[in-house]
Parts: structure tokens; C-alpha cells; sequence
């Protein structure tokens, strides 16, 4: 019978993130949809850099999106790795993903 109590007390607990999500409610339909466009726009930057390195005017016109999204994209994928800077082209430094920029050396 004293096994059983611990199990039961157990159960109930919920996790701190059970609670505020009870507290606040889930993420709105804004955020979740700013997310997903975030997350499509990143996509087609990455695939716009699959080719080759490029410059944040040609990743834009390549994409569709404008200048300064591009600019703002590239500065958070290189803070976490997801993009390399290279070398400056045309008053614009060239971006890459990190394994093009490491393998374009030793494949030849």
C-alpha cells in the first residue's frame, strides 16, 4: 500500500512546461505561422547555396525574397554554423554551406 502512494504523487506531477502551457496557452497562430515561413525561407537559401557560394543580392534574386530578409537569414545561419562566409565580392562577402566551403579543397 505505501509503494502505491509514491506511483500515484508521481503521476500527478507535471513538468514545468505542462504548466505553462496550461498557464498561457499554446504559441499563437502568428508565431507558429512567422516559424514555418522562417523556417521555407531558410530552406530556399540553403538550396540557392547547393551550387555554389553566393552573395546575399544574388541569394535574393534567386529566391525571390528581399535584400534585407536575405541579410537578416545569413547573419543567424552563420551565428549557428548553418552558413560560411567567404571571400568579398562586389562590395558583398559570399556565403557557403559549411560542407561545400571544407570539401570543394580535398575533392579533386
Amino acid at each position: 500500500m505505501s509503494e502505491a502512494a509514491p506511483r500515484s504523487h508521481a503521476a500527478k506531477e507535471k513538468k514545468p512546461i505542462e504548466i505553462l502551457r496550461e498557464r498561457v496557452g499554446g504559441a499563437s497562430r502568428e508565431l507558429v505561422e512567422r516559424n514555418r515561413r522562417q523556417t521555407a525561407d531558410r530552406r530556399r537559401i540553403i538550396d540557392a547555396l547547393k551550387a555554389a557560394p553566393k552573395t546575399a543580392p544574388e541569394i535574393a534574386k534567386e529566391t525571390g525574397l528581399p535584400p534585407h530578409e536575405v541579410f537578416w537569414h545569413l547573419m543567424a545561419m552563420k551565428k549557428y554554423g548553418k552558413v560560411v562566409e567567404g571571400a568579398e565580392r562586389e562590395d558583398y562577402f559570399e556565403y557557403a554551406l559549411p560542407e561545400a566551403s571544407e570539401g570543394k579543397g580535398t575533392e579533386s
